[in-house]
């Protein structure tokens, strides 16, 4: 089994107890989403462990192969999006967000990466603003 896999496991299941021990407070209703992330952390977890049993230590990532400029410019455009998120808000700056990272990381079709950039924040707006009623950022100037 892989060094790494153990670690990550060790650490996810860390993070699993804390989020069900931190979500003991919690009223009943609210302390159920917390605490099924919770259970499918373990879950998944210890799947991942089962199957990494029989993998052997190998070299996965050739770091003499890390595009390290592409990487800066992601972490720029991250920047960039933070900064701008309350003043211009959730849904333009996140769907440029995604089109420029896309561009970024690889070539292809626009019109794609634009439908799947309105899509992706369409949908994270919908579960987070509508169903969740967590309020995101929205046009501040």
């Amino acid at each position: 089994m892989k060094r790494g896999s153990i670690i990550a496991g060790v650490l996810l299941f860390a993070l699993a107890a804390a989020i069900w021990l931190g979500s003991g407070s919690f009223m009943s209703e609210s302390a159920f989403f917390p605490r099924a992330v919770a259970v499918a952390i373990v879950v998944l977890t210890t799947l991942m462990l089962i199957e990494n049993r029989s993998v052997t230590d190998e070299a996965v990532f050739d770091w003499s192969q890390f595009n390290y400029f592409r990487t800066a410019k992601m972490f720029l455009i991250t920047c960039i999006y933070l900064a701008l998120l309350p003043y211009i808000g959730f849904l333009i700056t996140t769907t440029v967000c995604l089109i420029i990272m896309m561009c970024v990381l690889e070539k292809g079709d626009l019109k794609l990466k634009i439908f799947s950039s309105v899509l992706t924040t369409a949908c994270i707006y919908f579960v987070f603003q509508v169903m969740l009623d967590v309020p995101l950022p929205a046009w501040s100037f």
